[in-house]
């Protein structure tokens, strides 16, 4: 091996897999939100989507459900999410006029009176009856829908501005709307008291102030049921954790919610008027309170923060598309093909590596299966496909192997990282999910088997490829490369098997029915079926090496049904993973495996000229 060329790929790649990390401390950490080893506002624990998670998770999930992405533009810099919750729950009416609200539609773009996708609450608010009628017309869908979408999102925005602290009309701080409350409290608490014993009706003025404070909270709580996905149930108490607003109104509630209601309140009141000490001083009370219960829950949030700052799945993907580059590379410039592909090969490494870490750092932290909905089916078996087709570049130098590792790895997480947004913060699973066993036995299982398909059918795509470009006899390397997805598809075909007769026991034992042709088991039933029938046939010899390395290629169209065929369908009783919008791109992939159909037919000319050189694809060479 080159070991100056591997030496650059190790380095090259250690930068990219920590880049991520240097970017977020040296520009958009604020130590006091953000520093991943010592306190900060960003790691304290809150519970969101039913899991307890640092604070980062937390405002990351709600700011990519509103503006799609994880961080915020505020006063023309880009600042960490922690950050922005914080200043949003600290000073709402500080960020109402900076645009972090998305929408893609220009007719909405055109009513909200905003040049570009981005809108704030102001412009929102001051258009409102217009969004709201274009929600409910009927003559303009698309604008319809986004309408919606724009609503649904400000009143998200409006429930995050609660996170950390309630302030009523009318108060000048977080920390006098508590102690106001309270004392408005008591004091209705001794009317009522009085007017019982002295027999009279009690006095509307003493209850006035009670009243109209209880009526505004009571509205801020109806508004975080109805939207329980922008909620954040900072408060800890000895029962769980809760909003500031539902402490607020629970007059039971237990010290320790009390004093960290006060703390948030002094934290949020410091970070609103620019003091860095209190806010700091207020961090200090609440770590030391977390520190107190320990343990391995306090660990994993500190893992987690990292892991949010690290992001491994960036690194990954970039660096899958470099070793793509340089496998390319090495095609083109012979004279350097050697070089380019020991380059190519470290950054494949590092990117598998990277991947598994982000999957195995998920797995820590949520203490479950690597596979539990969609986003991390599409994560773990790019991880798998690309590890298998790694080994087997190092095992036989076959580079169209690396190439489809690559690109498997490269395309699970371009798709994941594009997915319509679902919230996805390893929350709670449905019931039906809610199982260890079940999410190893079947779901992993059948993850495993599809990878295995995908991998098979992007290798025969790569050699198909390869043949139209091949300056001399590919016979005998389209053999090498069909006896090698002939092994693959029979690994597919173990594990596919094994994965749909499992989840017919699951089904039997949580339906009480073991098949019902839903459209998702249907789906593995054709995906085994025709890696079946194409093992088969190859074995059988009823086909020719380019006509079996054709039917692996329309194999991963038949995976690809099984898979997000129902999630775009959205029927079924598999159909909890349904996404939206995803029909173009499904298509579009469709006809990238049909594309490459047809090259199955070329076939190998011998030059007229008999000096012509036979030369050597390298593409599957050794």
């Amino acid at each position: 091996m080159n070991k100056a060329a591997f030496s650059f790929g190790a380095l090259i790649s250690i930068f990219v897999a920590l880049s991520p990390l240097a970017v977020w401390q040296a520009f958009l950490g604020d130590p006091l939100y953000d520093s991943l080893f010592g306190p900060s506002f960003g790691s304290l624990p809150v519970l969101k989507a039913g899991r307890v998670m640092p604070v980062s998770s937390a405002s990351a999930d709600v700011l990519k459900s509103i503006s799609g992405s994880a961080t915020a533009r505020v006063g023309g810099g880009k600042i960490s999410s922690s950050k922005w919750l914080w200043t949003l729950s600290a000073d709402a009416a500080r960020l109402a006029g900076e645009k972090t609200m998305r929408t893609d539609n220009r007719d909405l773009q055109k009513i909200l009176g905003v040049s570009g996708r981005y809108f704030s609450y102001d412009d929102l608010a001051k258009n409102y009856a217009k969004v709201e009628e274009a929600a409910s017309s009927d003559g303009n869908p698309p604008l319809a829908s986004a309408a919606a979408e724009a609503l649904e999102k400000g009143l998200a925005y409006a429930v995050a501005a609660n996170a950390f602290s309630v302030k009523a009309p009318g108060e000048k701080s977080a920390v006098s709307g508590v102690e106001n409350w309270r004392k408005a409290v008591d004091e209705a608490a001794a009317e009522l008291k009085a007017a019982r014993g002295e027999k009279r009706e009690p006095d509307p003025a003493k209850l006035s102030r009670a009243s109209a404070m209880l009526e505004y909270l009571r509205g801020v709580a109806e508004f975080e049921v109805a939207y329980p996905d922008a909620a954040v149930n900072s408060i800890a108490s000895g029962s769980g954790y809760s909003t500031p607003t539902k402490e607020m109104l629970d007059l039971k509630a237990s010290e320790l919610s009390k004093r960290l209601l006060k703390i948030y309140a002094r934290a949020c009141d410091a970070i609103a008027a620019g003091d860095s000490d209190s806010a700091k001083s207020a961090l200090s009370e609440a770590d030391e309170i977390f520190s107190k219960s320990g343990g391995l829950q306090r660990l994993r949030l500190r893992v987690e923060n990292f892991a949010n700052a690290l992001s491994p799945f960036f690194g990954g993907f970039v660096l899958y598309f470099f070793a793509l580059a340089a496998f390319g590379l090495s095609q083109i410039f012979s004279s350097r093909g050697a070089a380019l592909r020991t380059v190519g090969a470290v950054f494949m490494a590092f990117a598998a590596f990277l991947q598994v870490l982000g999957i195995a750092l998920r797995m820590y932290i949520q203490m479950r299966p690597p596979v539990t909905n969609l986003y991390s089916s599409l994560v773990f078996a790019g991880a798998v496909a690309a590890v298998l087709g790694a080994y087997i570049y190092f095992r036989k130098k076959y580079v169209s192997a690396a190439v489809a590792a690559c690109a498997s790895g490269l395309m699970s997480l371009v798709v994941a990282m594009n997915l319509p947004y679902s919230g996805d913060t390893m929350g709670m699973m449905r019931a039906v999910l809610n199982s260890n066993f079940w999410l190893t036995a079947h779901v992993v299982t059948i993850m495993v088997g599809y990878c295995g398909v995908f991998l098979a059918g992007f290798m025969a795509q790569a050699r198909l490829v390869a043949n139209v470009f091949s300056r001399g006899n590919f016979g005998a390397m389209t053999g090498d490369s069909a006896r090698t997805v002939f092994a693959v598809l029979c690994f597919a075909l173990m594990f596919t098997f094994a994965g749909t007769m499992l989840g017919g026991i699951w089904a039997d034992m949580s339906w009480g029915r073991f098949w019902g042709w839903d459209p998702k088991e249907n789906g593995a039933l054709m995906t085994v079926l025709w890696t079946a029938a194409a093992i088969h046939a190859k074995s059988m010899r009823l086909c020719s090496d380019r006509a079996f390395l054709g039917l692996a290629v329309f194999g991963n169209i038949v995976a690809a049904w099984a898979w997000f065929g129902v999630n775009l369908m959205g029927v079924g009783l598999h159909a909890y993973g349904f996404i939206e919008g995803g029909w173009f791109w499904f298509f579009a992939f469709v006809c990238s495996q049909l594309l490459t159909l047809p090259l199955c037919l070329y076939k190998f000319s011998p030059p007229s000229a008999p000096a012509a050189a036979a030369g050597e694809n390298k593409i599957v060479g050794k």
